[in-house]
């Protein structure tokens, strides 16, 4: 069976990477690892949002370099290291910010995808959906609220 992929359509007034950070912090207290797909600059902003966006609460990351030991149980994953199986292995979530489908060989990951709400986004959230379903994904489809996640 393959992995499942859940998309949350976000409002206006939420903010993606503090929607990401919230997710990540459930997922990482239910003792999952964690795999967060973007851009370059993008992942510089999330690196210093997780270490921020709550007082009390700690979340250890770091943003994977080339070579790197995978020795955390949230990493930050840049596009380009995007094709190395070998990560996707030793994680049981992705949250894929990236603009094209994580389309992986591994099965029993969950993968996580927000819909900002912009009609070039959710055209690019569209696209992504139909790529997951002709590739046999299981889809589930919410409005984003931190009960929905």
């Amino acid at each position: 069976m393959k992995s499942t992929v859940n998309f949350y359509s976000l409002d206006d007034v939420h903010d993606i990477n503090i929607c990401i950070c919230q997710l990540v912090r459930k997922l990482y207290k239910t003792h999952e690892s964690v795999i967060i797909i973007d851009e370059d600059n993008e992942l510089e902003k999330l690196n210093k949002l997780l270490w921020t966006f709550e007082q009390n609460s700690f979340l250890p990351h770091k943003i994977y370099e080339n070579e790197d030991k995978l020795d955390t149980p949230i990493i930050l994953l840049s596009e380009k290291y995007i094709d190395n199986e070998n990560i996707f292995d030793l994680y049981s979530c992705a949250i894929n910010n990236h603009s094209k489908p994580l389309l992986q060989e591994k099965n029993d990951i969950n993968v996580y995808e927000f819909v900002v709400n912009n009609e070039a986004k959710k055209e690019q959230s569209r696209i992504k959906y139909a790529e997951y379903k002709r590739n046999n994904y299981m889809l589930k489809h919410n409005k984003y609220n931190e009960q929905t996640i």
